[in-house]
């Protein structure tokens, strides 16, 4: 005996309660063609026409009101065990801060996979230089932080390690070992820049700031043209900038954290723990 597909009989269920293929493929989310094709294939399956359909209507033939008893029990069975393994569906706002760098990330997919898995979660994101976010956590602005935490700091949990580099232009003379070192940073509070700065100090090297800009994309911009060198973790650094092995302090390793309310919703742990996972994989 064959199977009867789940998003065949969803379909089917769809078109039989609202009379239309049009209205089905509203509620479904899915392409008109998409659910015509979910009828043809189980019409197909079980070897008779579900739906009798004219010009002006569709409405179920005899052996489709018959199946379509069937298809709404085994779906609301379905539903049911998965409300009891996993628990009821997630729903509620949950408020996320990032910086603009992970938000271009891979973090990128597994927010949208998250958000397709959840459609009655609204995920609203702020991003922002990490010491603002987590300030703005403090002031109850946030639900969740993903950020870097400053060398010392005790803010949330470590979920990644990554090496900080300093960065040039690939097509550029600029290097590392220019008398007055050109930089492109960000503003306060940032702790690229307070790590940049920490690490010239220490080795006595005299710089020049020449760009500051909060969006992560004008800095790459700056530092591909050659205005100016910065300092990137490996997931940072697009094609068009390099790492340099100049004589430079080292700048040490980033620690990417999430840091959180006290008492968060099912929906905001949920998303912790994918954001956690996704961190794995940069």
């Amino acid at each position: 005996m064959r199977p009867l597909p789940t998003e065949l009989l969803r379909s089917f269920v769809m078109v039989a309660q609202t009379a239309s293929f049009t209205a089905a493929s509203e509620h479904l989310c899915l392409s008109q063609s998409t659910v015509s094709q979910h009828i043809r294939r189980l019409e197909d399956l079980v070897g008779v026409p579900l739906f009798e359909r004219d010009t002006r209507n569709v409405r179920l033939s005899q052996q489709g009101d018959a199946l379509h008893r069937y298809a709404v029990r085994i779906l609301e069975l379905m539903d049911e065990a998965m409300t009891t393994v996993c628990g009821p569906p997630l729903n509620g706002t949950v408020r996320l801060g990032l910086p603009e760098d992970f938000a271009s990330s891979r973090l990128a997919g597994a927010l949208g996979s998250f958000v397709r898995r959840n459609p009655d979660v609204d995920l609203v994101i702020r991003t922002g230089l990490s010491g603002d976010l987590f300030r703005e956590l403090d002031e109850n602005k946030h639900d969740l932080v993903f950020a870097k935490r400053l060398s010392g700091s005790q803010r949330g949990y470590v979920v990644k390690s990554e090496p900080l580099y300093w960065c040039g232009s690939a097509s550029s003379s600029l290097r590392g070992d220019a008398p007055l070192l050109p930089l492109a940073v960000h503003p306060e509070p940032s702790i690229t820049r307070s790590r940049i700065f920490e690490a010239l100090k220490t080795a006595n090297r005299s710089y020049r700031v020449v760009v500051v800009s909060s969006s992560i994309m004008v800095i790459q911009a700056a530092v591909m043209a050659g205005l100016g060198v910065s300092a990137f973790t490996g997931y940072a650094m697009p094609e068009g900038i390099v790492r340099l092995d100049d004589d430079l302090p080292p700048l040490g390793v980033l620690d990417y954290v999430i840091d959180r309310q006290v008492s968060i919703s099912q929906a905001a742990q949920a998303l912790e723990r994918v954001l956690a996972d996704a961190a794995k994989e940069f």
